[in-house]
């Protein structure tokens, strides 16, 4: 006969699924719960014992004394809790999630966050932990990740390029309207999560047994009259004053935002919830001296079906459905509309069952996203003059090459698929002589498969060359007209010299003026040009990955020990994690917890060297010119036939020492400090010669010569006083990567990968690196919530973030004759090059409120009310760079009402 378990377990077999995560740890104490469980005993007792001397009396007094729990307590594990109080009570913007991570010590959010650009912008602002790289934290909503593998170092839109599409290091987009809480890992992250080298973030979705049944809809919104702008000179850069004299205009955009969920209780074994945000922005901003407008939606939409106390314990089974558009322009480029699509789709099936050999919890999640972008398959970099003079509205350094640019970057579709099987048991408690052992082990797999599709070629023109009108001879584009213009006159030049008279003597200057002011277009052509090639890639990633932790206590001392194990077929290493945490608890009362750990991460970018295993990198094409007849396309002797191959590397991975200590009162609330250290190991760094294979490819070859190293000292605090909540949190960082071999020269590196900095050519992957070094080395933050009466209520969050220094670009261009090699046919070797400038980003101060009143309609019926106010006393952000001009955004408004009936 079959027992309840193994039904479960055949059930668990069935779906093939596996959950890594444990329960995580309620983090608030519900007082007025406990008390009416307490009240319903003491009605049950009453209803079975009507004698009884406190049924009589009616009168019985019962008093529950609970301790505030806040976003850090006393524990081994490095983690902070958001829970959904904070999340509703925490002022915000577009509502994504990755603002309120990002107000938890040792997370630094990405600056274009506060820029004038990113105002428009709804997508995931980036966030770093711990000191790593974004794309290097782990993201996960219900056990399924969400990590962007495709190519997530070009989440950037600046960066954007034929070869890659501006993304983010997340596939989807989370909004907090979905979201019950969130549980952010920064040090000691037990050996259940893996995959990343930074921190974890680990989101859970609203439960759909949340109540008996609930209609809710709201609305939020902002524009550009709703808030301030302050207008920067390079005189105000150097005072710290706006100066409203600018050639600027604030951009006219709006912002809004709509939100429904709908849940219900069938019985008190199901429950279905349908929970949904859409987000939109429009935008209109000058380009080329003309008003454009943008626009981008981003939608969540959760529908989620729960099964409790049933034939299993617990079932979730949730379709999650984020996606992403935007249709926009390249700002002061002519003709470069394009369209992008992302977000995901996914599918989690969730099980937990407390069988007789433990807790047995399973994970079956399966995820498709995209990247893509349609928009013009060429792009042009004409240099200024007549007929191709539409640069001239755009603003250029004026030591920079004068050009008119056109065009785009092609279209490219990317695809990433996800298939992911997780499965954890959790065995009883065990007592071995004096100890308590709380042992967990868990397997999972993992597949992922990414496409990439460049269906034709595209072209980047950037040699122009002006055709000297001082030749016998007229240029000729012979039919090339997309990429050569020739000279023409508004009237001919036999007309203009009747008109002067019957000759055009050059020796005049009215002669000479009315010739130039008869030229119509002015003769100039491109000599090479940079092909990206159509291609095709297919690449698909298998990983296992095995853990065992034993939480362990004895006497006073905490102890977890765990063991994670990864393999994958690509760098075909087997990697071993030792997990070490312990604390040890001074007074044996839970309150004081001196920490320690010693904890190994590995990377997980794997896919995306997979990737760059098959990419096809852009060779160079050159058309001669014989006696003013240009020439067709010609192959240069620079084909572009680099290849990268990544063999015999070992995984990179982060060494940790983690020492803490935590105290938690019964007044005061609980304070924590710690000190981290990550030591960079294997890093990944590329060798200085290259190698040509039989095949004609020239192999940049990768070793694990490269290291780092960061340090954090954090400090926190956060506490409850009757209706006030306040929390507070600094730290210390101080971040260093190098590749000591990372010696490549530019006659070594595609041409597509070179950029000018600090009057140097480089390759964008040692910018990179030059850039990781720089962050903002202190940070702080603190919060105040509170609830006034039953209707009123506030809260508002400040940020200081101290000056540092980074690189950063310009959208200038530079003109360089060293890279000659590039077109050795060609008759000018001049290339353009973008130029990344080092600048010094101030410190900054920036506050922000909510206000939200709620008004009960009736029983059922609730009314919120809800504004929320960015950067409260409109201080400078400094996202314009010292010495330069333009805007930044100041106080910024956003209202909106929420309608709940319940």
């Amino acid at each position: 006969m079959f027992t309840r378990s193994t039904v479960t377990c055949l059930f668990l077999v069935f779906c093939a699924g596996s959950f890594a995560a444990d329960i995580n740890q309620e983090q608030t104490t519900d007082i007025q719960q406990a008390k009416d469980n307490v009240n319903q005993s003491v009605k049950d007792n009453c209803k079975s014992s009507p004698n009884l001397t406190a049924c009589k009396e009616k009168i019985e007094h019962i008093e529950v004394v609970g301790r505030y729990v806040g976003i850090e307590v006393p524990e081994v594990v490095g983690r902070a809790h958001l829970n959904r109080q904070f999340i509703e009570s925490t002022p915000k913007t577009n509502g994504d999630i990755n603002e309120l991570i990002a107000l938890l010590p040792g997370v630094q959010l990405n600056e274009n966050a506060s820029s004038i650009d990113n105002l428009a912008e709804i997508s995931a602002p980036e966030i770093t932990i711990s000191g790593a790289k974004p794309w290097q934290t782990g993201f996960s909503i219900d056990g399924m990740n969400y990590n962007n593998r495709i190519d997530p170092a070009s989440s950037s839109r600046i960066n954007s390029s034929s070869n890659d599409v501006s993304g983010g290091v997340q596939s989807m987009n989370i909004n907090s309207q979905i979201v019950s809480s969130i549980t952010v890992y920064d040090h000691n992250i037990p050996a259940e999560y893996g995959d990343f080298s930074g921190g974890v973030v680990d989101v859970e979705t609203i439960s759909p047994f949340i109540s008996d049944g609930k209609v809710s809809v709201g609305y939020r919104g902002n524009k550009t009259s709703w808030g301030q702008y302050n207008y920067i000179s390079p005189q105000a850069t150097q005072s710290s004053e706006d100066v409203s004299d600018t050639n600027y205009e604030a951009p006219i955009y709006e912002k809004n935002s709509v939100d429904l969920m709908l849940q219900g209780s069938i019985n008190q074994h199901h429950a279905l919830m349908f929970n949904m945000n859409y987000l939109e922005s429009t935008i209109s901003d000058i380009s080329l001296a003309n008003t454009k407008q943008q626009q981008r939606r981003n939608a969540n939409a959760l529908l989620k079906y729960g099964y409790r106390d049933g034939w299993v314990d617990k079932l979730d089974i949730s379709l999650l459905y984020s996606p992403y558009e935007e249709d926009s322009f390249l700002k002061d480029v002519l003709d470069s509309d394009y369209h992008l699509e992302g977000g995901s789709v996914g599918g989690i099936i969730s099980v937990s069952q407390d069988t007789d050999i433990g807790l047995w919890q399973s994970n079956i999640n399966l995820s498709q996203s995209s990247n893509s972008r349609t928009g013009p398959e060429h792009y042009y970099l004409w240099l200024q003059a007549k007929g191709k003079e539409w640069g001239q509205n755009s603003i250029q350094s004026k030591d920079a090459v004068q050009v008119s640019k056109q065009g785009g970057y092609g279209s490219l579709d990317n695809t990433q698929s996800s298939y992911q099987w997780r499965n954890s048991l959790s065995l009883p408690t065990m007592n071995w002589y004096d100890s308590e052992h709380h042992i967990k082990t868990g397997v999972e797999l993992n597949r992922q498969q990414i496409s990439r599709d460049r269906a034709q070629d595209s072209y980047f023109y950037d040699s122009p060359i002006q055709y000297s009108t001082d030749n016998s001879t007229t240029l000729n584009c012979s039919g090339y007209s997309t990429s050569c213009i020739e000279q023409s006159f508004i009237v001919d030049l036999d007309t203009l010299a009747e008109q002067l008279g019957g000759t055009i003597d050059f020796t005049q200057p009215k002669h000479i003026q009315a010739y130039s002011n008869n030229v119509l277009t002015t003769p100039q052509y491109f000599q090479s040009r940079q092909v990206t090639p159509a291609e095709y890639i297919d690449v698909n990633l298998n990983k296992a990955a095995f853990y065992i932790t034993d939480n362990m206590r004895w006497a006073q001392l905490q102890l977890n020990l765990g063991l994670r194990y990864d393999y994958d077929d690509f760098f075909e290493n087997h990697n071993v994690s030792p997990r070490f945490s312990m604390g040890y608890d001074i007074f044996d009362d839970g309150d004081s917890l001196i920490t320690f750990g010693l904890n190994r991460y590995y990377d997980a970018g794997l896919l995306n060297y997979k990737i760059k295993e098959q990419q096809r990198f852009a060779y160079t094409e050159y058309r001669p010119i014989r006696n003013g007849y240009l020439q067709g396309w010609l192959p240069s002797s620079y084909t572009g036939n680099y290849r990268y191959k990544y063999d015999n590397l070992a995984t990179p991975f982060d060494d940790e020492v983690a020492i803490g200590f935590k105290q938690a009162t019964d007044y005061f609330g609980n304070f924590s400090i710690k000190y981290v250290k990550r030591k960079k190991h294997q890093q990944l760094a590329r060798n200085s010669n290259i190698t040509t294979a039989n095949d004609g490819y020239q192999y940049i070859t990768m070793n694990n010569s490269g290291d780092g190293h960061s340090d954090r000292i954090s400090i926190s605090w956060d506490a409850r006083f009757a209706d006030h909540s306040f929390w507070a949190n600094a730290s210390y960082s101080k971040n260093y990567e190098s590749n000591s071999d990372y010696n490549a020269v530019a006659t070594q590196t595609p041409v597509e990968e070179l950029v000018f900095y600090n009057d140097s050519i480089i390759s964008i992957d040692e910018l990179d690196t030059i850039r990781s070094n720089f962050g903002r080395p202190v940070t702080a933050n603190f919060g105040w919530s509170t609830d006034w009466n039953n209707n009123l209520s506030t809260s508002i969050t400040g940020t200081y973030s101290a000056a540092y220094d980074t690189a950063q670009l310009s959208g200038n261009l530079h003109s360089t004759n060293e890279l000659t090699w590039t077109c050795p046919e060609c008759e000018s070797n001049s290339i353009l090059l973008p130029v990344y400038n080092q600048v010094t980003m101030k410190e900054r101060v920036m506050l922000a409120l909510n206000v939200r009143w709620k008004m009960q309609l009736s029983e059922n019926q609730q009314l919120q009310i809800r504004a929320d106010v960015s950067n409260l006393f409109n201080s400078r952000t400094y996202t314009v760079a010292q010495d330069s001009e333009g805007i930044e955004p100041g106080r910024m408004l956003w209202l909106g009402v929420t309608y709940t009936y319940e």
